[in-house]
C-alpha cells in the first residue's frame, strides 16, 4: 500500500452481511475526503438504492464530511450513539428527484462498522422486509472477569463463551481495540455490559451471540 492508504475491509464485512439478508447491492465506491465529493457521492447513491450506508467520515475531524453533506441533502435524525464501540454513527434521509432514501452512517473502525450495523442497521433492515422478529436474541451467561467501574456508554466486548460449573462463562477478550477486525473471528459473541457499572466475577450478563446477528 501507498502512504495513506487503508486495507477496505469494512466493505467485505458488510458485503457478506448484507448478503444474508437477501438485498440487492450496489457498490458506489470510495470517496475522497472532500466536501463537494462526499455531497456528490451521497446524492448519486440515493438516486441508485433505497437504502445507503457508509463507513467512516462521521466523527469530527477536519476531514470528516458525511454530516455536513446530509444536512446539505436531506437530514440527520440521529447523531451518535450511547454504545462503545460505535460512537460515531448517523441516521437522516437523503432527497434526490422529490424521493427520500434512508442512510446509515458507519463508524469507519472495522468492529465499530460491524457492532452498528449488527445492531443498528441490520435489524432496521429485517423490520422493512416486514420480519417479526428484527432485534439480535441475547441470553444470559456468567461473567468470566470483574472491574471496579465502566464508562458512560453501554459496551458490547467480544467475549469467548465457555462451559463453567454454574452454566455459561463469557470472558472478554483483552484486546478491545475497534481497529483489530480479526478479533471478530477470534470471539463467539457481543457480552453487554451496562454504562456506569462495575462488574464482578460470575455476574450474570447478557450475552449476543454472533449467530443472531448474521454474522
Amino acid at each position: 500500500m501507498l502512504p495513506g492508504q487503508i486495507y477496505d475491509s469494512n466493505f467485505a464485512t458488510l458485503t457478506a452481511l448484507l448478503t444474508g439478508l437477501h438485498v440487492d447491492i450496489v457498490d458506489c465506491g470510495r470517496v475522497g475526503d472532500t466536501l463537494a465529493a462526499t455531497r456528490d457521492a451521497l446524492l448519486d447513491a440515493a438516486g441508485r438504492a433505497d437504502c445507503v450506508i457508509t463507513t467512516g467520515g462521521v466523527s469530527v475531524g477536519e476531514e470528516d464530511h458525511v454530516r455536513a453533506a446530509i444536512e446539505q441533502l436531506g437530514t440527520i435524525d440521529l447523531w451518535k450513539l450511547a454504545v462503545k464501540p460505535g460512537k460515531p454513527f448517523a441516521f437522516g434521509k437523503i432527497t434526490s428527484e422529490g424521493e427520500s432514501c434512508q442512510f446509515f452512517g458507519l463508524p469507519g473502525n472495522p468492529v465499530s462498522a460491524f457492532v452498528t450495523f449488527a445492531l443498528v442497521v441490520r435489524p432496521t433492515l429485517l423490520a422493512l422486509q416486514g420480519a417479526t422478529k428484527a432485534s439480535p436474541h441475547s441470553f444470559p451467561v456468567r461473567s468470566g472477569f470483574s472491574r471496579d467501574k465502566g464508562g458512560p456508554r453501554q459496551e458490547y466486548l467480544r467475549a469467548v463463551l465457555e462451559h463453567g460449573s454454574e452454566g455459561l462463562v463469557a470472558t472478554p477478550l483483552k484486546n478491545q481495540s475497534s481497529g483489530i477486525a480479526l478479533s471478530l473471528s477470534r470471539s463467539d459473541g457481543l457480552l453487554i455490559v451496562p454504562p456506569s457499572e462495575g462488574v464482578s466475577q460470575g455476574e450474570i450478563l447478557q450475552f449476543i451471540p454472533f449467530s443472531e446477528l448474521g454474522a
